[in-house]
């Protein structure tokens, strides 16, 4: 596959970090990979990344709920993500609710709460906050990686 074309399918993969897929791109030899084992290479990337570059990626994604008529910088994958999961047509408390969730959960954690809200309702969404403020941010921030983790490969499969 050709690098531009291998960038434009796979670089959307992890929120707004085109830089992921390039490496894999410079750094493998890709041609008798299947999607699956590419999509492989790039999450062992990620788990060897430090700290510091695995938090500049958890901070790519956005905060959860879209406010109707507030625009958001949302990728179209996350307008996707979240429409499918209600959080785009919230009532005014629901949004409200949410609002706050993230907000307790950013000043706790110090970044935005991740989830792959593909197949979650808003219930379970707004329960799972509640559920992972509970958690260290260690284990929080771990949990974050798995996420995306999910994220990407459910991205993956919306490909084909």
């Amino acid at each position: 596959m050709e690098r531009e074309k291998f960038i434009r399918h796979y670089g959307s993969l992890y929120e707004n970090s085109p830089h992921i897929a390039i490496e894999i791109y410079e750094l493998h030899s890709l041609d008798t990979l299947s999607p699956l084992e590419r999509l492989k290479l790039m999450k062992d990337y990620v788990n060897n990344m430090d700290k510091e570059l695995k938090m500049k990626l958890i901070l790519e994604h956005p905060e959860l709920g879209i406010k109707r008529g507030q625009p958001k910088n949302l990728t179209s994958y996350s307008k996707q993500e979240q429409k499918r999961a209600g959080l785009d047509n919230l009532s005014e408390s629901e949004y409200n609710l949410l609002r706050s969730l993230n907000e307790e959960y950013m000043n706790k954690f110090k970044f935005p709460f991740i989830i792959a809200v593909s197949g979650l309702t808003k219930e379970k969404v707004f329960g799972n906050i509640r559920d992972r403020l509970k958690n260290s941010v260690e284990m929080e921030f771990n949990t974050a990686i798995n996420e995306i983790h999910k994220i990407a490969e459910i991205r993956l499969q919306n490909l084909y």
